[in-house]
Parts: structure tokens; sequence; C-alpha cells
């Protein structure tokens, strides 16, 4: 079942499919809400939420939000394509841009068309940028039995970076009942990029055994208590994993207490794996006050521009190219999925 509520300029589109309940937004082309079901039984929400939508215009940490067309960290803000540069907001420690400034897909209000096909309902989301470069980017969420799939299209005039993701906070308990520490998460990879104090990467790659290597499931907590007095305040690292196949789970989490658990698929070769370390005024639904570590994100991406590896993605969509990623979150309930290797 579908519906749709306007708040002025905001549209809310619900999809119920008796397994899942999806809210998505056309400001930013987000994610509004998830409901899923614990042990239980019982539908709760699995993403922050603002406790009023217009507080989503001033969303300094994207909750939720589609990130484009640069994810991540662009060193000194400077983008050079075939002689040509670009210059972009200096807005991460005056120096750097991030998720793309002035750019970002975050705060642009999206068409959107609504599909339903049996089982499965489709929400397109549409925005025609005109500003820097011409390109048409869709946004298509699918939304089957307890699974997301968000599919990115991109056609560009000119020749750009574009590396484009979702940046979903999720918390498994369940209407934030606790914070994400006692989460358990695994990585298909150890391998992750070495970051600058200023959370720029450097270009060398390091084969993580210690608090950053979760190719054996571990309690977030375990790990973070050594970050938290740190400058990033949690995990805020980029991991390559070339196994960048959608058949395959490049990270999964688990809530002990829920049972609820997400498994993550992606046609991209890295993730950004961050712990809600930075907060603002904004006051959450069901938390009130804003608070550190109340959420996970995985923000399946390409590598970062200017320092892709040999044989990984070059987040440099030429002229005439067509651009088509994709990520998967699907949710589960241990009770169901407890014999089965996730990997």
């Amino acid at each position: 079942m579908v519906s749709i509520n306007n708040i002025k300029d905001f549209t809310i589109i619900k999809i119920d499919n008796g397994d899942i309940i999806v809210e998505l937004l056309n400001y930013g082309a987000s994610i509004y809400g998830i409901k899923t079901k614990d042990y239980l039984g019982v539908y709760e929400n699995v993403v922050l939420q603002y406790e009023s939508i217009e507080d989503y215009i001033n969303n300094s940490i994207y909750l939720n939000a589609t990130i484009g067309p640069i994810a991540g960290r662009v060193k000194d803000a400077l983008i050079k394509i075939d002689d040509k540069e670009y210059f972009l907001d200096k807005n991460s420690d005056d120096k750097h841009c991030l998720h793309s400034g002035s750019l970002a897909l975050s705060y642009k209000f999206f068409d959107y068309e609504v599909n339903e096909n049996g089982n499965m309902t489709e929400v397109v989301f549409l925005y025609e940028n005109t500003d820097i470069v011409n390109y048409l980017i869709k946004v298509i969420y699918r939304i089957e039995k307890t699974s997301i799939r968000i599919d990115y299209e991109i056609e560009s005039e000119e020749s750009f970076v574009f590396n484009i993701t979702n940046h979903a906070y999720f918390n498994l308990s369940g209407n934030l009942k606790r914070n994400i520490k006692n989460h358990e998460v695994r990585l298909n990879t150890n391998i992750r990029h070495e970051l600058t104090n200023e959370l720029v990467v450097t270009g060398n790659l390091i084969e993580e055994r210690d608090i950053y290597n979760f190719l054996k499931s571990k309690a977030v907590e375990k790990g973070i208590k050594y970050l938290e007095a740190t400058a990033k305040g949690g995990y805020d690292d980029i991991f390559y994993s070339p196994d960048n196949d959608l058949r395959h789970v490049i990270a999964d989490v688990y809530d002990p207490v829920s049972k609820r658990g997400l498994k993550v698929r992606s046609s991209y070769d890295h993730l950004v794996f961050y712990t809600h370390n930075n907060i603002n005024d904004l006051k959450l639904k069901y938390l009130g006050k804003h608070q550190k570590h109340y959420a996970l994100c995985f923000e399946c991406q390409k590598s970062p521009y200017g320092f892709f590896e040999k044989g990984a993605s070059n987040p440099v969509l030429n002229k005439n190219q067509v651009y088509q990623e994709s990520i998967i979150f699907e949710f589960f309930i241990k009770k169901i999925m407890q014999n089965i290797d996730l990997f």
C-alpha cells in the first residue's frame, strides 16, 4: 500500500508491504523512516528522524539523505578534469569540500513518480542540475519484502566527478531505545584508507588487525572506546573492498536485544563506516536532545577523488558515459537467519 502526505513543500511517500514500512522524502531524495519488526513482531523505526520535518532544511549531518554529486571529502576543494578546474566550497576545516558543499543533492527538492509492480514498489526521484555541470540524476528506490534497493543513474553533458551514496543513520534497537555501542558489526574487508587529521585520504592503504578489523563480527563498543577521545570521536573511516558484487554482503550489523539485523550489498568497492560522531542542535524523534553514537552509517561509494587504486573504481564520469550503481539494505530477524552464514 502506498500513501502520499504533502506538508508544505515536502512530500512523504509511505510504502507498507506488510513486511516493512518505508517512508521516503522528496527533499534530498531521502529516507524519512524505516519500520521493521523485532523478534516479537513489533514494528519500530530503525533510522534517525528529526522531530520536525522542517528541520531537514537545516540537515547539517546529511541525515538519511542522498549524497552527491561527490560523497566524501575533496582535498583542497579542487577538481581538475581535462585541464579544466572546478572550485568547490571549503566547508570542511575551511580547506576541503565535504559532500559537495552548496552543490549537495541533499538540499534539493526532487520530482518523483511511483510505480507498483506486484510485490515490488518503485519510487523514482529525478533532479536536473544546471549548476557548474549539466546532468540528470535518477535515484530509484525499490522496496520488496524486507529489502530496500537504491539505484543511481546519471547522464552528464560534461565529464565530472560523480560519487553518489545514501547517508542512512541506522539504529536497530527500535525507536532509539539505546545507542549503537552494543550493535555487532562485520565488514568483508580490513583494508582501510589512511587519513590525515583533517580526515582526507593520503593514498596509503592499511591492512588492519586491531580496532579497525571487523572481519569477525564484534560489538562497536570494543573499538569505539579507543576513538572517542580522538579528533574523529568514533569511527569515520573508508574501507576498500574489491569484492563489489551485489550478490555478496559488504557489511552486516546486528542488535542482540531486538534481534534485528541488516545486511548491506553494493556495486561499489568502497564503504565509509561512521558512528554518528557529529551532532547538531535539532531534536530527534523518540530521543529529544540530539546525542552522539545513536546510529551507524554504511556509506557505499567509489574511490575518493584523486586516490583511486589500480583496478578500483574511478569517480570521474566521462561525457556520454552513463553512471549506474546500486546499494541494497536488507533487514532480517536473527531467529530466522541464525544458521545462515551471511558472507
